[in-house]
Formats: structure tokens, sequence, C-alpha cells
């Protein structure tokens, strides 16, 4: 059975690694390590403000994303959860 993995607070720069973690060949995506299919799973991500930082607080509102992993060099994923930290508007 797979994993439930804990990404963390979500930043710009983790976004723009997941790119680099894999190369389109023949509609998929392969690991750039071991070339083996890149697989999805849902992450689950708790909106948090930036008012209330360091700490993890928000208004309970949960988006879904798609998450990129390596079935070979992550494991199986069953799925993933994360923060992102939003302004205040």
């Amino acid at each position: 059975m797979g994993k439930i993995i804990d990404l963390g607070q979500i930043t710009t720069e983790k976004i723009n690694i997941w790119p680099e973690k894999y190369e389109k060949r023949d509609d998929s995506r392969y690991c750039t390590e071991c070339h083996s299919r890149i697989m999805q799973c849902i992450c689950f991500v708790s909106i948090h403000l930036k008012a209330f930082e360091p700490s993890c607080a928000g208004t309970g509102q949960v988006i879904r994303i798609n998450y990129p992993y390596c079935p070979t060099c992550d494991g199986e994923i069953v799925s993933a959860r994360a923060c992102l930290h939003v302004p205040v508007v």
C-alpha cells in the first residue's frame, strides 16, 4: 500500500523544481534520474494566511492539485498534503 506524504509549505521554488524531475517523451513524462514513468496523485493543499506566519492558520479552505512523483525514486504515493500561505486581501 502507498504512503501519504507531507510536502510542507508549497513555495514557488518547490513548484519550479517539479518540471526538472521529469522529461517528456511520447506524450508521457519520465524521471530524469531512473527513467521510470512519472505518476500523479492528489495533493490536498490547506490555504493559510501570511498574516499568521510562522503559524499555519487560515480559513479552512483546501484545494486539490496534481502532484507528480516517481514510483521508483519516491515510492508509491497515495496522496500528499501541503499548505500554501497567501496574503490577506
